[in-house]
């Protein structure tokens, strides 16, 4: 099987962080109330980075003459009525997933310089991403401790 195009990698990780779990969450909010909105904050505000990334690969890609399928969600309509505590490890969990997938696309971009670029930029994000939803986990559990 032939390697893949660095815009058919890109677009593959454009369509891991444009329907991830953080994006689907800030389209519902089934888990918020209102001791969630410092929280609920926070994710939305990470979901705004990940679509500001997601939109420069989607103009890259479209310069580059690559029609992207946007596809749709995973089946993530179970997670409308859960704690936040569950929630945050679903988050993170998929993260980490996205995370790696962006790992293996790096050295397969390193021959396009802007392509490779943008996916950094993604990996750079993702992985503040994921260390923020950790924090928010961490400092969850350390209330729910003291409580």
């Amino acid at each position: 099987m032939p390697d893949a195009s660095p815009n058919d990698l890109l677009a593959d990780l454009l369509i891991l962080a444009h329907r991830s779990l953080l994006q689907y969450t800030t389209e519902c909010f089934p888990w918020s109330d209102t001791d969630d909105e410092a929280e609920q904050a926070a994710v939305t505000e990470m979901a705004r980075a990940e679509e500001e990334v997601v939109a420069r690969i989607a103009d890259w890609l479209d310069r580059h003459g690559t029609i992207v399928d946007w596809g749709t969600y995973p089946d993530w309509t179970s997670l409308h009525f859960v704690s936040l505590e569950y929630l945050l490890k679903k988050l993170i969990a998929d993260e980490e997933q996205l995370v790696a997938a962006v790992d293996r696309a790096l050295p397969a971009l390193k021959a396009d310089l802007e392509a490779s670029a943008l996916a950094q930029d993604l990996s750079n994000l993702e992985r503040h991403n994921l260390a923020r939803l950790r924090e928010l986990a961490s400092a969850r559990k350390t209330r729910a401790v003291v409580s």
